[in-house]
Formats: structure tokens, sequence, C-alpha cells
């Protein structure tokens, strides 16, 4: 059951700005990928309705490619947490890949968590800020995944130590990073020092692939990275 908090200091929706339709698929938006909580909430609330099929005419394989990581790296996982799971894509992927175990999501958009729980794919689903500590207990979880998110999540090392520190020993986190961003937020230097610190062990970097190729608005030419790691 979708959990939508509108108070506890959970974000409210922002109006667009004057001129701007709102809606995620605002080229400037995307590409720019505030970090502010409010308005990256408000977009994606204002998006929820068209957001399945607009990343569908995008050929946004993210979803898929992170899934078949998961369910290939440890078919032995019997829960996961989808940390900005949006309307249910990575969730539903999973189901498609064949993971039986619990899912639970976290999103920062009320509206888009309430079109995940219509996938069916959720064990629970809650709202959540990702730009503070997530409301699990140490080694609550198997795996984490977490897909096309972490462009509004500027602090990179305390979101990874974060999503390690929710995952049993043993378990992956497992990311993606968009390109562009990849360099300027230091995510090798992240990936590095939390293995020097024993956090994890990373197992797989790749990319940059193929992202949004079908985007015409700006985000096309840009690819994004996959990490996988293996709690230490």
């Amino acid at each position: 059951m979708a959990r939508d908090e509108s108070s506890g200091g959970h974000p409210t929706t922002a109006a667009p700005p004057a001129g701007d339709t709102g809606d995620g698929r605002s080229s400037t938006w995307l590409v720019e990928g505030s970090t502010d909580a409010v308005e990256v909430a408000g977009r994606y609330d204002r998006w929820a309705g068209t957001y399945d099929d607009d990343l569908r005419s995008w050929s946004y394989r993210a979803p898929a490619v992170v899934a078949d990581l998961l369910v290939t790296r440890m078919p032995s996982a019997d829960s996961v947490l989808d940390a900005g799971c949006g309307t249910g894509l990575v969730g539903h992927a999973l189901r498609v890949a064949g993971f039986a175990g619990e899912v639970h999501g976290i999103d920062i958009s009320g509206a888009s968590l309430r079109i995940a729980e219509e996938t069916g794919a959720y064990t629970t689903l809650a709202r959540a800020d990702l730009q503070q500590p997530i409301d699990l207990a140490a080694d609550a979880v198997d795996a984490v995944v977490c897909v096309g998110v972490m462009t509004y999540v500027p602090d990179v090392d305390a979101a990874w130590r974060e999503f390690a520190r929710v995952v049993r020993p043993g378990g992956l986190v497992i990311v993606t990073q968009r390109e562009d961003l990849w360099a300027p937020r230091r995510c090798e230097a992240v990936i590095e020092r939390l293995f020097a610190e024993g956090v994890w062990a990373p197992l797989e970097v790749t990319g940059p692939a193929p992202y949004l190729p079908d985007n015409t608005d700006g985000m096309g030419p840009v690819g994004v990275h996959y990490v996988t790691a293996r709690v230490s």
C-alpha cells in the first residue's frame, strides 16, 4: 500500500517557473537535473501520468538492465529496496526478470508512488527524499537498486554509503549515474574510497551506455554508467 505523507518534513509540490509547462519533459530541466527536492517532487508529480509512455518512446533500457544485473549477480536475493522507484518501472522489470522476493519502493513523488502501486510489483511503497537518511535499519535488505535517480542527489558519497548501510553483508548495491555527471561528482573516487574503507567491493563499472537514445529534446546524446558493488 502506498503511503503518501504530506507532512513530516517531506517536500510539497512547487509551481513551475513562469513560461515553463512544469512537466519533466522540458529538455532544459532534464539536462540540468535540479537537486532541489521540492522542485524535483513537483516536476515528477506533474509528469507521473505520462512518464511511462514518454520513457518508453525514448527507448529507456536502464530498468531492464539493472533488473538483469540483480538476478544474475544475486539469484538468491529475497528482498530489494528500489530507491527512487518512481512509477514502478524497475519493480516491473524485476518481476519480468523473474525476481519473486520482496520489492520495497521509496520515492519523492507521491503521484508516482500511486502509479507504482498499480503495477502490483511492490511489497511496500513510501515517500522519501534520498538526500536524507533512509528510514530503514542497517542490514535490512539483500540489495538496493537506484536507477535514473542520482542526477537529483548531489552528495554521491553520502547516498551510496546509505545504500550500503541498509544492505546485508554480501548483498548488492546497483546504481546508475549519468555520463555528464560522472566526473563532476567524482563518482570513480567515491567508488574507490568506499572500497578502501571496507564499505563495499566494486564488482562491475560499465558505460557510458545509451540512456535515452530516442529523446530528441537534449538528452539523446547523454550516456549512463552502471555500478554494481558487493557490500562488505
